[in-house]
């Protein structure tokens, strides 16, 4: 199964720059009023996703 992210025109204002590369998922982008970029979908692994939705990266995950 793989999870559905998207570039993201501006960060929010609690960005962590540690977590997002400026992808996140359409639910993580709505909640937060930001600007998706349609033509920048990409599918990850869930394990790459944070609980809030914002992309890890492909050495992400859940911190040891």
């Amino acid at each position: 199964m793989t999870v559905k992210v998207y570039r993201y025109a501006q960060y929010p204002d609690d960005h962590d720059e540690t977590l997002s590369h400026g992808y996140a998922t359409m639910e993580f982008i709505i909640l937060n009023k930001l600007t998706p970029m349609s033509d920048s979908a990409m599918d990850v692994d869930p394990a790459h996703v944070d609980p809030d939705g914002r992309y890890l990266g492909l050495n992400g995950g859940k911190p040891a």
